[in-house]
């Protein structure tokens, strides 16, 4: 869940207004969701090949100038220019569509929209792509194209804006020429942590550095604590039209800047620019590294986790695609149930996970197997599964405000009927957490369910046996 997010994340860069050195920095990451240069392009997808601009242009120029800049701060030298062109608005939002409908398949899309209408996350008449556009419309400024190393930007912005815009993408611009950006950017299907956690790194990085942009010479982006910059970024995603947005586009959207940019400083804090160098020749692997700086230095693998077998669905079932969540998505679909700081307890201590999506003609259901890792000092008395045990232990009672009474409910499950979308289950097993949704039948904007919890609860069975 949340792939195209975290791809649309990387399609979209924006500025933000400049503080005086000696003022808070005001909303600095509106630039944040505005960024289209990571992780998502799909191996067989051919080029954008718009005409090129000149480098003799005016907007190439001044782009040049730029990455002069850039350069500089960031300490990582420029090997070539950057072409930079302007575009409308609706021509740069329509450029992101077209990139985004080229090089992330179809049909994944359409079962990723699905499956956040099965969670419960959306409604039935839920339009996934249009919802994402929305947000883009709202927020795109700007972005770099790793196919062809060029620089677009809208062409309405101007001042601090388009130049707090401009800082970010030719980061990103720095990041292609000296780690091949455009390598780490290709479409890796199963692989969804990992390519959120290098969406953080490439994020974080670019976001970091024009915070330092906006507010050199006096202070950096050190200077300001970062839960009160993050908290920021997500005011930035939360205003006017894209209220309406599901929260949980809204949340994955701008996770790759919020936890990217907590990554990057605690990098900068401990070793400068230097170390977030060598975290691009060593490049997280797992979200769990992203938000745990001490287990991307010990380069902590994830738990290996089969992907939830689908066999007591019944006959005609087929799994057509799998995944992993990962700790950061996990976090994100738990605050869907509850508060932001439950929500990264409850994922916290994650291992390892597997998702698996099953069809059978109009029907869909959806199953996470969840590890979490061992106690850390079971001479202190822990149980080895205690951090499952905490899991469950916040998410059955938010469940039960979120849904009300459940069908049924102990300890260690908690299963909802609910007659649109299916049953909704949560089930422990030691270290191991299932969640099952559905099956359901989705034939348009009309959802019905297709099981019972007595059904899901046989399916948890067999995933955690």
């Amino acid at each position: 869940m949340g792939g195209i997010a975290a791809i649309l994340g990387l399609l979209s860069c924006s500025g933000s207004p400049t503080p005086s050195a000696a003022e808070p920095v005001q909303a600095p990451v509106a630039a944040a969701t505005k960024d289209a240069s990571a992780p998502t392009t799909n191996e067989n997808s051919s080029a954008t090949k718009p005409n090129l601009p000149s480098l003799e242009s005016k907007d190439s120029k001044a782009v040049a100038k730029t990455l002069v800049k850039v350069s500089e701060l960031r300490g990582v030298a420029a090997v070539r220019s950057v072409p930079g062109v302007k575009l409308d608005r609706n021509e740069l939002v329509a450029a992101v569509k077209e990139k985004a409908l080229r090089e992330y398949p179809p049909e994944a899309l359409r079962r990723e929209g699905q499956t956040l209408q099965l969670m419960g996350f959306a409604p039935a008449s839920f339009d996934y792509l249009g919802e994402m556009m929305k947000l883009l419309e709202a927020q795109l400024e700007g972005f770099y194209e790793p196919k062809n190393g060029t620089m677009y930007l809208a062409a309405d912005l101007h001042g601090p804006e388009a130049q707090a815009t401009l800082a970010h993408e030719l980061v990103h611009a720095l990041q292609d020429q000296r780690w091949d950006l455009k390598s780490r950017s290709v479409y890796k299907p199963g692989r969804g942590d990992e390519t959120m956690a290098t969406a953080c790194l490439a994020e974080g990085d670019a976001t970091s550095l024009m915070l330092d942009f906006l507010m050199k010479p006096q202070k950096s982006a050190l200077d300001m604590p970062d839960n009160a910059l993050q908290e920021l970024m997500r005011s930035g995603v939360n205003t006017g039209d894209v209220k309406t947005v599901p929260h949980i586009l809204r949340t994955s959207l701008l996770a790759p800047y919020v936890e990217g940019l907590g990554f990057i400083h605690g990098l900068r804090r401990k070793g400068g620019w230097a170390l977030v160098d060598k975290a691009w020749e060593k490049v997280p692997t797992t979200t769990e590294q992203i938000l745990h700086l001490d287990k991307w230095e010990a380069a902590e693998p994830a738990l290996s986790v089969v992907a939830p077998p689908g066999r007591t669905l019944g006959e005609g079932w087929t799994m057509n695609d799998e995944d992993t969540f990962g700790e950061l998505g996990l976090a994100l679909t738990f605050a869907e149930w509850m508060d932001t700081s439950d929500a990264r307890i409850a994922a916290s201590g994650w291992g390892g996970d597997r998702t698996s999506t099953w069809t059978k003609g109009d029907e869909i259901a959806y199953a996470v197997h969840l590890r979490y890792d061992p106690a850390t000092d079971k001479a202190k008395g822990q149980s080895d599964a205690r951090y499952a045990e905490r899991a469950m232990s916040k998410i059955l009672p938010a469940l039960k405000k979120k849904l009300g009474n459940p069908s049924f409910a102990d300890a260690s499950s908690i299963c909802f009927d609910r007659k649109e979308t299916g049953p909704l289950l949560f089930a422990r097993k030691d270290r191991d957490v299932v969640l099952l949704a559905g099956p359901a039948k989705a034939s348009g904007a009309n959802w019905s369910s297709t099981a019972t919890c007595a059904t899901a609860k046989t399916w948890a069975t067999e995933v955690l046996k």
